[in-house]
């Protein structure tokens, strides 16, 4: 559950026709390059447009991490729609899905039934078009505090109730406060959730090499930071995705 004041339907609307026409006209349709800069682009040219909306400053704040967080979803989300589109390939075999259309049409096969139909931390599906099954849950989030904690929690209830061998979990963020280093989010990284993408590439450099410094001489770091990866990685991780799906 998000935090702080809800972010108003037709804020986030106009939060992301914004952010579309921003990644037209400043970053040339780039939404690779748009993404790796969100904080920046979000703060200096979004976070405004919540001044026609809310009364004051308090209220504006308080939306605004709940907008800058739903916003981030959008920006991954078009960033990944983008890859599918412009590479016919892709487009014949996958299709990714958000929020509630990704719930309503494909629900079932990621949600746990006790009592009651309860769903984990989705903000994506990517989908198989053939056979029509989830090969990888998204979760996306700006900054930490104890989410990535949640993701885990779901990755081992999902793990309980059905067969997860054919679907990827995978955390996406900017690591903006640096959480990642943590030793308990560097155990879930590594040993729990299947792969984490850190769209800032600062961050993903930071963090890799903090990891390699304390870790670095252990048998099997290498293998291990294979899960970690920078953003500009995920064609090649969704192409591998696929690949592995048809193998089996």
């Amino acid at each position: 559950m998000r935090r702080g004041f809800k972010c108003k339907k037709d804020v986030l609307k106009e939060l992301q026709k914004e952010y579309d026409e921003i990644v037209v006209m400043q970053y040339h349709g780039d939404f690779l390059e748009a993404l790796k800069n969100f904080d920046l682009l979000a703060e200096n040219s979004l976070r405004g447009i919540l001044i026609g909306y809310y009364p004051n400053q308090r209220s504006r704040d308080q939306a605004w991490k709940t907008c800058k967080g739903s916003l981030y979803e959008y920006a991954v989300f078009r960033y990944i729609q983008s890859l599918i589109e412009n590479d016919n390939q892709l487009k014949e075999k996958i299709m990714i899905l958000m929020g509630d259309e990704a719930l309503i049409s494909y629900g079932e096969q990621v949600v746990i039934r006790n009592w009651n139909d309860i769903f984990p931390d989705v903000d994506m599906l990517i989908v198989d078009r053939e056979t029509g099954s989830v090969i990888a849950i998204l979760s996306c989030k700006t900054s930490l505090r104890e989410r990535l904690t949640e993701t885990a929690f779901w990755k081992r209830e999902l793990e309980r109730t059905r067969d997860m061998s054919d679907i990827k979990l995978v955390f996406i963020t900017t690591d903006k406060d640096s959480k990642l280093k943590t030793e308990t989010n560097r155990y879930i990284l590594l040993h729990v959730i299947d792969y984490i993408f850190i769209t800032d590439p600062n961050k993903y450099h930071e963090l890799v090499e903090s990891y390699r410094r304390k870790y670095g001489m252990r048998d099997d770091f290498d293998e291990l930071l294979m899960r970690v990866k920078p953003i500009d990685e995920m064609e090649d991780f969704i192409n591998h995705l696929i690949t592995e799906t048809k193998q089996k």
